[in-house]
């Protein structure tokens, strides 16, 4: 629209008393088109809001129609149930929470709900929390105890006549006598929290157990001394074949275990007192023809002699001491170990120390031994500067996963990577190497991670290389990324950390495994 106060809009202008009369003179005409305006909008607002509340109530009507046109209710109970314990966490046991499955999977819908309640499958899992007092008598502690015992068994009633796979942190007598009439049913049993007595498992017996098959006590027990070992028969049950334990001043050799059926062994042991010896430790694999997984965490040697003992099946061995001195030879040289595919060696100590920091044990020598090696996890302060290349050199070409914790103490890890990174004229060390993982390394420096990569990514056709991640115990000296980009678009997984203030850090979730990676 035309106005002679065009050039004056949008600005500070003042007019004047005549300029004020024309300006009304000429929004005469505009108000009232402004107007008629208003009221077509508010007539067409009239006719969309009448038109959408008819198109709500149809679409509600199409929509509730549709939803029995719906898939999911067509299949068969069995594909649902199957689905429902699907969605189960596949690397611990559920927790009571309305979180997660199942309880989740029961406030869905009514039909899902009374699906999930006959679906024992999803009921045989549980972890469970136990509630202590803290100081005086609390009835309100009292009143939450008594609702966990009776979700507990609601819970357990639930699962028909399956085993049951529990999980226990905090552990009470409340606890106990709830869960022993389902001991029939027991067949994964796992202690997460130290208990300050054996006494109550003398109540159950090996027949009270039949379909018992592992059995572990992640935290300290008891002093033998506290409890008689020959009380507790239900070690004895008829199906165990997979026992852990961590023990701090009693024999666990005495332990009333059908040893000849176990196929998975895990010792954990103390410094200082009558801790895990490789002696006993040799004592105990002995009696374990059968073993396919042992993990054991020792102290000390002697020298009292002791025939080899050979395990034909055993494929994992993860040894840990508190101190790297001759007790991994004492162990090493008596075992053999014709199918060994993974094998793990640390120390536990703070400061990863071993008792001659200049003759670390040859461990090269049972590398050279283990032709059917896959996987191996290591320290470098478990070689010396000599040994540690022999190491490197001795890896079977069957290695696949390479582990190192580098340490202050050790030789260079570049030391390795050189080796690693064989030029394309000398046959690859490890040629079927697909895992490369360092952590806590200070020293190394990216050039040489980059140089190692670029070699292995660059020789065999197709190369092997498929992941390789590095934990830096200080701040980035070079980004090297933007080199390695090529590999990554090629499939390469690279993860590079830096931590300069490295500290350890507690879970929430402690106590429960983690999931694989």
């Amino acid at each position: 629209m035309a106005s002679s106060f065009a050039h004056q809009l949008g600005t500070n202008y003042c007019p004047t008393d005549d300029e004020l009369s024309q300006i009304h003179a000429l929004l005469v005409e505009p108000s009232l088109r402004l107007r008629r305006l208003d009221d077509e909008i508010a007539d067409l607002q009239k006719a969309i809001d009448k038109l959408t509340e008819e198109r709500g109530t149809l679409g509600a009507f199409v929509d509730a129609h549709k939803a029995l046109l719906s898939p999911i209710r067509r299949l068969p109970l069995d594909l649902i149930q199957g689905i429902f314990v699907a969605c189960l966490p596949t690397h611990r046991n559920c927790v009571m929470s309305a979180t997660e499955v199942p309880v989740l999977l029961g406030r869905i819908c009514s039909s899902w709900r009374a699906i999930s309640l006959v679906t024992p499958r999803l009921w045989a899992r549980l972890h469970i929390v136990g509630l202590h007092h803290r100081g005086a008598p609390d009835p309100s502690v009292d009143a939450k105890v008594a609702q966990r015992i009776e979700v507990l068994r609601t819970w357990l009633s639930r699962s028909g006549g399956l085993p049951l796979s529990i999980s226990i942190h905090g552990f009470t007598q409340d606890l106990l006598r709830t869960l022993l009439p389902f001991a029939p049913r027991w067949q994964h049993i796992r202690f997460l929290s130290r208990l300050t007595s054996m006494g109550p498992f003398s109540r159950i017996a090996e027949a009270d157990v039949p379909m018992l098959e592992t059995i572990a006590f992640t935290h300290d027990l008891p002093r033998e001394k506290d409890w008689d070992l020959e009380r507790f028969t239900f070690l004895r049950g008829p199906r165990i074949w997979g026992f852990t334990a961590s023990t701090e001043d009693f024999a666990t050799v005495n332990l009333p275990l059908r040893w000849h059926q176990l196929t998975t062994l895990q010792i954990e042991g103390f410094p200082g007192g009558e801790a895990m010896t490789s002696q006993k430790a040799l004592q105990m694999l002995s009696r374990c023809p059968h073993l396919r997984v042992c993990k054991l965490v020792f102290n000390d040697s002697n020298d009292t002699p002791h025939s080899p003992v050979e395990l034909k099946f055993l494929h994992s061995l993860h040894l840990a001491l508190w101190i790297m001195d001759a007790a991994v030879t004492f162990l090493l040289d008596r075992l053999l170990l014709p199918e060994l595919r993974n094998f793990t060696l640390r120390t536990l100590d703070a400061y990863h120390a071993r008792a001659d920091e200049h003759d670390p044990p040859p461990l090269f020598h049972y590398l050279e031994l283990w032709n059917k090696l896959e996987s191996l996890e290591i320290e470098t302060n478990s070689f010396s500067m000599t040994s540690w290349p022999q190491a490197i050199r001795s890896l079977p070409s069957t290695m696949r996963q390479l582990v190192i914790h580098d340490t202050e103490a050790g030789p260079p890890i570049e030391i390795a990577l050189t080796i690693l990174a064989s030029p394309p004229e000398i046959p690859a060390q490890c040629p079927a190497l697909e895992e490369l993982r360092i952590f806590r390394s200070r020293s190394l420096l990216e050039p040489a991670l980059q140089q190692f990569i670029a070699a292995r990514m660059r020789g065999p056709s197709p190369p092997t290389l498929r992941r390789v991640k590095v934990a830096f115990n200080r701040e980035m000296e070079a980004d090297i990324l933007p080199d390695l980009q090529a590999f990554i678009d090629a499939g390469l997984r690279v993860s590079l950390t830096y931590d300069p203030h490295f500290q350890i850090q507690a879970s929430p979730w402690e106590g429960l495994e983690p999931a694989e990676d």
